[in-house]
């Protein structure tokens, strides 16, 4: 008899052994994802019971990577910040040793060369407060944008200048503090047209002090960074001063600029230097206050970021704890999978070949 073993129940275990070769080859495509990339599965679909872990965690790494980089960037304007204090901070120290050079017995010529000096050190001034990292100002605060100084190539010639030069030229024995009075005045006037800082940053001190920059690092907002027309936590407005160091030293730089031709024989001229020298250092020691407030600005955010990294950590961990594979295991399932494959086809091929008596 070579009736074959199909008309008597065969063609049932082929179909049975068919779909049992179907699931092994759909099994070893989701155990190669698994030994390849390392996870359970090649979507959170795939993951089973721990899908929903995963799913939310993703987001939440998200967010803090988002965080970091808010970090990230805010320390290079802070680092830039840092740098550009420090340099204005070596101005002022250099425009006060200039003033002690000529506060006794000093010629004209001396006095010009000091008044020259200002005027470069003005420039220098005006470039730093327009110091960029990137396309942002890091002296404008919230509205990055705007330059602080608004015509930088002429500060020295600005109505500002000329006021406090109109003033200055008023000096005579008995009205020095006066005449200081009065350029601290004009120093900080705020009206269009005599303020030589942006609309945004033409404010009283205290209230460009909370203009600073935001950065979102965490469920709230910090603020950051300096703004040049703010005060330090040591300053605050006088008759001889505006309340914002930075403001003091440039006007400080625009009165010694505009000395041209005095001399120890001018009447008021020894008064003037010495009471402007002795403003000047204190106005020294708070743009060396407001260069250590960025100094701690930087050290409060490495600690945040510190933060931020060792959650990242966990969130990661957790997210691996519910999505990736054990290797072994995925390996020892790959050796079975094909053990059971290969025994399957070679089920299928003994039963092509086999007879009902074979069968039997």
């Amino acid at each position: 008899m070579s009736t074959t073993i199909g008309q008597y129940g065969g063609d049932g275990i082929s179909l049975i052994l068919s779909s049992a070769i179907d699931n092994i080859t759909l099994q070893q495509q989701q155990n190669s994802w698994q030994t390849s990339a390392g996870t359970l599965a090649e979507t959170y679909a795939g993951v089973g019971d721990s899908r929903q872990t995963a799913i939310s965690l993703n987001p939440k790494i998200t967010q803090v990577a988002s965080w970091q980089s808010n970090i990230t960037n805010t320390q290079t304007n802070l680092s830039i910040t840092a740098t550009t204090m420090k340099q204005i901070v070596s101005l002022a120290q250099t425009l006060s040793t200039n003033l002690t050079s000529v506060t006794g017995t000093s010629s004209a010529t001396s006095v010009a060369t000091v008044v020259e000096q200002a005027k470069g050190l003005l420039s220098e001034l005006g470039s730093a407060l327009n110091t960029q990292s990137g396309s942002d100002y890091i002296f404008a605060g919230q509205d990055a944008t705007e330059a602080p100084i608004t015509d930088v190539n002429n500060l020295g010639s600005s109505t500002l200048a000329n006021s406090i030069a109109s003033t200055v030229s008023s000096l005579d024995a008995s009205n020095v503090d006066t005449v200081l009075a009065n350029v601290t005045l004009a120093a900080t006037s705020n009206a269009a047209g005599t303020s030589v800082f942006s609309s945004n940053l033409s404010q009283s001190a205290t209230t460009a002090a909370s203009l600073k920059a935001s950065v979102v690092m965490s469920t709230s907002t910090t603020k950051v960074g300096l703004v040049a027309t703010q005060n330090s936590t040591t300053s605050s407005a006088s008759s001889t001063s505006t309340g914002s160091p930075i403001r003091d030293l440039m006007s400080d730089l625009m009165v010694v600029a505009s000395m041209g031709g005095m001399s120890s024989e001018t009447p008021g001229y020894t008064d003037l230097v010495t009471k402007l020298n002795a403003s000047l250092n204190t106005t020294v020691g708070q743009l060396t206050d407001m260069e250590a407030q960025v100094g701690v600005q930087q050290s409060a955010l490495t600690t945040r970021s510190t933060m931020l990294a060792s959650v990242t950590t966990m969130l990661k961990t957790q997210l691996g704890n519910a999505r990736e594979d054990d290797a072994a295991a995925a390996i020892t399932t790959a050796t079975t999978l094909k053990t059971q494959l290969e025994a399957s086809f070679t089920l299928v091929a003994d039963m092509k070949n086999m007879s009902l008596a074979s069968y039997l």
